[in-house]
């Protein structure tokens, strides 16, 4: 019985587990993830500023989406976090937005942010 048990024990960290809670208050450097391009990172920046649930997005300066019109410091997004009914965060301005279909890259929907990844997924 104790076997069975350790090695039940020992496969269920083994399962992929879900996002990880909010990180504390504080400025850090995320990566980009394109989803058209499965989620590759290309080693693009993005300064994610949290406080007290509330999320801002800003270019770094070794960021490539300056070709875009865009200078260092400026605001890409903000919004609010908030826990997706799949389990992932996004960046949102609208409580209903938990409850789309469509979240993330390409579609249009709430930006998908991953804490245990410190990536950003963007189109």
């Amino acid at each position: 019985m104790q076997l069975l048990l350790s090695l039940l024990f020992s496969f269920s960290f083994t399962l992929e587990q879900p996002q990880s809670e909010i990180p504390k208050n504080g400025t850090y450097i995320y990566e980009v993830s394109f989803a058209e391009w499965s989620g590759r990172t290309m080693g693009d920046e993005v300064i994610v500023i949290l406080k007290d649930g509330h999320i801002t997005l800003k270019v770094s300066k070794n960021s490539n989406i300056l070709w875009m019109g865009a200078a260092s410091g400026d605001v890409i997004e903000e919004g609010t976090l908030r826990k997706h009914q799949s389990g992932v965060w996004i960046i949102s301005n609208d409580e209903k937005d938990v409850s789309l279909e469509e979240i993330g890259g390409c579609t249009g929907g709430p930006t998908v942010i991953d804490f245990d990844k410190q990536t950003i997924e963007m189109c």
